[in-house]
């Protein structure tokens, strides 16, 4: 099977694999950079926890009137935030597979191949809620399965996995060297030129603007999409 997705067709040959009983998580990025969250994505070395704590507490005051999001515990609030925007330690992962593939494509940049990629879970991997009560206080880099807290997680069928600052590596460890997860990493590639044709057979199949942000906002930018506007 080649390594690079040029249509549906080409994705679908990962077929048995979709049907496998594990769980499969699929990650969509429209260039290729290591696998670490927002929030260490400019200098992994820096320990930004301190800095996270502190933007997610202002976000907390400027929504204080806010009463869903204020009755949240830390594991929502950072869950909401980070749907909205915000930089935080979770990486975004899905357990759609052309939802992912709509991100890979999304930026429509075709001097940029796009990536996919995919985890084959393993039941150590996983977050435990009776143990890890703040996502601060990590011991290791976890997947979480968060409450639908919001319209884009519905529709995103997301998934996180929480990373975290290794004091003994001084750094947060990218997924893809770290030795739980790196040999369950499947990745491909999506050729730039293809990003256009992609998102067209995609939205044939009802994966689009409008309903990855559902939203007036994802509408409009659907509309812009359709009328060729970037």
């Amino acid at each position: 099977m080649s390594n690079e997705i040029h249509c549906i067709s080409d994705y679908l040959k990962l077929a048995p694999a979709f049907e496998s009983d594990v769980l499969l998580l699929f990650r969509g990025q429209g260039g290729h950079f290591r696998l670490h969250p927002k929030i260490a994505r400019n200098d992994p070395k820096i320990d930004t926890t301190e800095l996270e704590k502190g933007m997610l507490e202002e976000l907390s005051r400027r929504l204080a009137t806010n009463v869903g999001f204020s009755s949240m515990n830390e594991w929502d609030k950072l869950a909401y935030a980070q749907h909205y925007g915000l930089a935080t330690r979770l990486l975004d992962w899905t357990t759609n597979p052309l939802v992912a593939l709509w991100f890979a494509c999304s930026d429509l940049n075709e001097s940029s191949d796009g990536r996919i990629y995919m985890i084959v879970t393993t039941e150590n991997m996983f977050l435990n809620a009776q143990v890890d009560k703040s996502p601060f206080n990590l011991n290791r880099t976890k997947i979480w399965k968060p409450n639908i807290n919001n319209s884009r997680i519905a529709s995103q069928n997301g998934w996180f996995t929480v990373h975290r600052y290794s004091k003994k590596d001084k750094q947060f460890v990218h997924l893809g060297a770290n030795k739980e997860f790196s040999d369950e990493i499947i990745s491909k590639v999506v050729p730039g030129h293809r990003k256009a044709a992609l998102l067209k057979q995609l939205d044939k199949l009802g994966i689009n603007h409008e309903f990855i942000y559902q939203g007036v906002d994802g509408t409009c930018n659907y509309i812009n999409w359709m009328n060729g506007i970037k």
